[in-house]
């Protein structure tokens, strides 16, 4: 596959994927096999997370809600995006893919529902179905004016602070992460940072900087992965990328990471993890990056990626 974000050149970058990628009436809609939500990468069982009562039957009314506007309205892209993403949301991953896909059999050229589906698909172990997606939804997105992507759970601000290029950018260069190809992690994460808007910039820097700092790390440039959290103000002002910023102060060496002992997000294990594999900790690096894996219902491909590949590289 064409990783097209290596070039410097966005503007080359986007003719060159274009030519790459002609967007054919035979591909809408299709992938290479189907997603297995099922087992993670190293063998574990996968299920739909459980929730509290009261959240399972707000997940089930937004589905509902969503599912009946498609109904009535199937002609409309966004009443086929939103039934994809409330499944998402509730945990459906699976289902999800196959909503956006059947929105893709309608609306063949929206690079919004590529992009959404790629987000599922990443999370479905598809990751080289993934990538290919939003590689289709850049190219057909075009010189088309970017503009913010809605958000289904809002931060406590009520802001909106991610766009649709900047996302497709972000997670296309996330997800290069699981197949190894991390000089475009390097590379991608450095444009997706360019996309964000002034006043969310700094909520955009964190989680780039997180992974760009592991993808040098694996790529044994260690000082140029310093030198990428070392820019990351302890006290910056963020509107919702905190567990991103603690996270990033643990790979900094500002943060202890035992004053987060019981603390479950992922992300924070994960870091800690991955520095207990960059200092030599094998047996302490494989054992949290498993705890991690099997406290989670869904998994957690990056961990399963390091624990089923740790030496993987792109195809």
């Amino acid at each position: 596959m064409n990783r097209v974000l290596h070039h410097a050149s966005f503007g080359a970058t986007l003719a060159l994927m274009i030519a790459a990628l002609p967007v054919r009436a035979s591909d809408h809609g299709s992938v290479s096999k189907a997603p297995d939500c099922s087992e993670s990468l190293i063998g574990t069982p996968l299920a739909v997370p459980s929730y509290s009562p009261d959240t399972q039957r707000r997940l089930d009314q937004d589905i509902a809600i969503a599912k009946a506007a498609l109904e009535i309205a199937p002609d409309r892209e966004d009443t086929h995006i939103w039934y994809g993403r409330r499944l998402d949301y509730a945990g459906r991953i699976c289902d999800a893919v196959h909503a956006f896909s059947d929105g893709l059999k309608r609306f063949p050229n929206s690079y919004k529902l590529y992009r959404f589906r790629a987000r599922d698909l990443t999370r479905a172990r598809r990751f080289e179905d993934a990538l290919l997606d939003y590689e289709r939804a850049l190219a057909l997105m075009g010189d088309t004016p970017d503009s913010f992507e809605p958000d289904g759970i809002p931060n406590p601000l009520g802001l909106t602070i991610s766009t649709y290029r900047g996302n497709i950018v972000y997670y296309h260069a996330q997800t290069s992460f699981a197949t190894g190809d991390y000089e475009t992690v390097v590379a991608g994460m450095s444009k997706s940072v360019e996309f964000a808007a002034d006043f969310a910039r700094d909520d955009m820097r964190v989680p780039a900087a997180y992974w760009t700092y592991l993808a040098l790390r694996k790529m044994g440039q260690h000082d140029k992965a310093r030198a990428a959290i070392a820019a990351i103000e302890p006290d910056l002002k963020l509107i919702e990328n905190f567990t991103y910023h603690q996270a990033v102060q643990i790979m900094q060496g500002r943060l202890d990471p035992t004053v987060l002992s019981g603390n479950p997000d992922s992300t924070l294990k994960f870091a800690i993890a991955m520095e207990k594999r960059f200092a030599g900790d094998e047996a302490g690096a494989k054992a949290l990056l498993t705890e991690i894996v099997r406290e989670n219902p869904q998994g957690h491909w990056p961990a399963e990626a390091e624990l089923a590949r740790p030496d993987r590289a792109p195809s």
